[in-house]
């Protein structure tokens, strides 16, 4: 929480409706008197002070009760026969102790309590004495400055606590990052392990024997075998895992967990209530009750309300019914120190340990057993402090409510790490997968395609031989390097391989090679287009002629190789797989791709990607 934090929008929307409850309330009880309309008329802008309630939360409290004090010794002097009033200003300093709790630092929250003791001083002293003073000292004390101070102070440990908890799950969620991509390199790593004894040293195997003049045969019948190997680490690379499902999130009870804390509290609470109503009722009434009987009916009130905690509305409903029958049969309470604090502990109980559905209920039982079933000759001003208890508690409610959710989504992130953590060494085999497809399975066709010609031609052209032996060298390292350094495809260098293995090809592929129009990764896609669909018209069509065209139209880039009918015996028909895998890297980036035999013998393999404009490209 900052140290400091400015007027916001809503603390002056509360200071102007302030402002204006207490005009309008000066109104009605003062329109009689024009002296003290017009001397609380002036004073009312000074509740404009609320709007500074966070960033300078002592400085409302102190204005307001030093107000307070005025107009009591002011009204005291010059129009000693008026009635109370003031239920504004009590409610406006209720929000002032709340807030010092809220926002307030240090020692400065001591204030909460001493502020309005001192007001009571102030205002009762000169007045009353005996019980009645020490009812007005203990009620402005208690409900106007110690318990609203508190609730503040509440709000903001749990509202402390929800950062925490969310500074918390920031730190899990970096954790489990740094897990997954510790799991994604632990993977590559085995894979490279797997790979570097047979497809890439038997790769830079064959680069060393071409370059060394080796026989044209034995390279193309090991270019052949790595092929098949090849095959068999992609098929080993893509078989099942089984993934484990994520945990079951759990369900968040923000209620379990508030009415557990407030256990111990409901009883004391209980206790004190009834103590205090058998102590008043025997004391401070004339005649005083019979002692036997205020025991019987203090315990039949405190019961219900020790059990707030368990079933809080149907434990306030029996309190309710205990309470006004003690108004009935022992002692009235209108007035009672006891009969208040019954009421604003139920209030703020019933909203802090209730659902949402029943703490308006259990609101319209309190304003209901006040203001009819006990009684009060200030039914505003009650029922102002019954709506604070009230709100004090549903704060408290909600602020739990959100701590709660937080905890329940840190321990969530927690369980599903083990899943996550799978599913990325899955998604990496799979890419791994596609790379000794796409990079090795390329460079073994061009090799051993490579390595034929060659072998053709050792007895007819020997310098041609030689040309062809170099090309399969470069092939060979290529790949070797494509996977132990990935990188960008060069579709230039490509395409140059693919005419030395013998392929009459027409490309127009100029578009790949602007990058004010495709982003990388979608230039990558379509690279990896052009790949498999000359690797598969080199292995299963040839002596066949080919084309590849990119172009640029409105949002997408396509794709499209075409193929005619091969001169020579079809190839070994393919699984399919390097197309299917294919499909999946261009669904992955929002695009289609599709292919199919055309009706002279040829084969059309198309892609349609979605452009994505690179960062920094001009518009």
């Amino acid at each position: 929480m900052p140290e400091r934090a400015g007027p916001t929008t809503s603390d002056a929307v509360v200071a102007v409706g302030f402002v204006l409850a207490g005009l309008a309330e000066a109104a009605v009880l003062h329109r009689h008197s024009p002296g003290l309309l017009a001397f609380t008329v002036a004073g009312a802008p000074l509740l404009g002070v609320l709007s500074v309630r966070r960033s300078r939360p002592v400085v409302p409290l102190c204005v307001i009760a030093a107000f307070a004090v005025l107009g009591t010794v002011v009204q005291a002097v010059l129009w000693p026969d008026a009635g109370d009033g003031g239920g504004v200003w009590l409610f406006a300093l209720i929000v002032a102790s709340y807030s010092l709790g809220a926002h307030g630092r240090g020692p400065t929250v001591v204030l909460g309590g001493l502020v309005p003791l001192l007001l009571a001083l102030a205002v009762d002293l000169p007045s009353l004495s005996g019980w009645a003073l020490v009812n007005g000292l203990l009620f402005l004390t208690a409900f106007v400055g110690v318990l609203p101070t508190a609730v503040g102070r509440v709000v903001r440990m749990r509202r402390e606590r929800l950062t925490a908890l969310d500074a918390q799950r920031y730190l899990v969620l970096r954790s489990h990052h740094a897990q997954r991509e510790a799991a994604v390199m632990a993977e590559r790593l085995r894979t490279t392990e797997r790979l570097q004894p047979t497809l890439l040293d038997g790769l830079r195997t064959i680069a060393d024997r071409a370059e060394t003049g080796a026989d044209p045969s034995e390279i193309e019948q090991a270019a052949r075998r790595l092929l098949g190997r090849t095959r068999d680490e992609v098929v080993a690379l893509t078989a099942p895992v089984q993934v484990p499902a994520p945990p079951a999130p759990p369900a968040p009870d923000h209620l379990a967990a508030l009415r557990a804390a407030a256990q111990r509290w409901t009883v004391l609470a209980s206790g004190a209530v009834g103590a205090g109503l058998v102590l008043e009722s025997t004391q401070a009434f004339r005649p005083p009750a019979s002692t036997g009987l205020a025991l019987v009916a203090g315990a039949a009130v405190g019961l219900p309300l020790a059990l707030m905690w368990w079933r809080p509305l149907a434990a306030l409903s029996g309190a309710w019914c205990a309470l006004l029958a003690f108004s009935r049969l022992v002692v009235p309470l209108d007035g009672s120190l006891s009969g208040t604090t019954f009421t604003l502990v139920a209030a703020f109980a019933v909203a802090a340990l209730s659902a949402r559905r029943y703490a308006g209920v259990g609101l319209s039982l309190c304003l209901v057993g006040q203001l009819v079933g006990v009684g009060t000759a200030d039914p505003i001003g009650e029922g102002a402090i019954i709506l604070v208890c009230w709100l004090g508690g549903l704060a408290v409610n909600e602020v739990g409510t959100l701590v709660e959710r937080s905890r329940a989504h840190t321990l969530l992130l927690s369980g599903q790490e083990a899943v996550a953590r799978q599913r990325a060494v899955v998604e990496e085999r799979l890419r791994l997968a596609r790379e000794v497809h796409d990079q090795i399975g390329h460079s073994l066709t061009v090799v051993a395609l490579q390595a034929g010609a060659a072998r053709r031609l050792a007895g007819t052209d020997p310098r041609r031989a030689e040309q062809v032996m170099t090309t399969i060298a470069h092939a060979a390292r290529e790949g070797a390097t494509s996977m132990t350094s990935p990188g960008g495809t060069d579709v230039t260098a490509l395409l140059e391989r693919t005419r030395n293995a013998g392929l009459d090809l027409t490309a127009d592929v100029a578009d790949l090679d602007r990058p004010d129009l495709l982003d990388p990764a979608t230039r990558e896609v379509a690279c990896r287009i052009v790949q498999e669909g000359l690797t598969n018209v080199l292995r299963h069509a040839p002596g066949a002629r080919a084309t590849v065209t990119v172009r640029r139209e409105s949002g997408s880039v396509s794709v499209t190789l075409r193929n005619g009918t091969p001169v020579g015996a079809r190839g070994t028909p393919g699984g399919g797989r390097g197309l299917s895998g294919l499909r999946d890297r261009v669904a992955d980036q929002g695009g289609e791709l599709g292919w199919a035999s055309c009706g002279d013998g040829g084969f059309e393999l198309r892609a349609v990607l979605p452009v994505r404009r690179p960062h920094g490209a001009g518009r």
